[in-house]
């Protein structure tokens, strides 16, 4: 058996994102392969800034680029209200539905006896 190529070592990594299986996942690099300069070689270097720069927000647990998330960072919040949520993309679900003006806490997941996963292992 040969080696993967780079392209189907892309796929490979691609099958395992959430919602993506093997089948999707080649579909959608072709795709990307098809439209090199206008999507793969942007979104590569997207995902790099990304790779580069994001970082959790020290005081919620937040997803940004900066030490404090834009939420925390909004001197217009709420700061009497927290919101405690399980992961960051809970809390884009809470601000995109535009239902709560405080601030936030990511517990970064649930306790789990099954899978080990105590106090110690989230954000408390």
């Amino acid at each position: 058996m040969t080696q993967p190529t780079e392209i189907e070592r892309l796929i490979e990594m691609m099958a395992k994102l959430p919602g993506l299986g093997p089948r999707s996942a080649r579909r959608a690099v072709l795709h990307l392969v098809a439209r090199r300069e206008g999507q793969l070689a942007p979104l590569a270097r997207q995902m790099q800034q990304v790779a580069d720069t994001a970082r959790a927000c020290v005081r919620c647990g937040n997803i940004g680029t900066a030490e404090l998330c834009p939420i925390c960072a909004d001197g217009r919040r709420a700061n009497g209200q927290i919101c405690v949520v399980e992961t960051v993309a809970d809390l884009w679900a809470m601000e995109r539905a535009g239902v709560f003006r405080g601030r936030y806490h990511v517990l970064g997941g649930t306790l789990s006896a099954l899978d080990a996963v105590g106090p110690e292992e989230l954000r408390i």
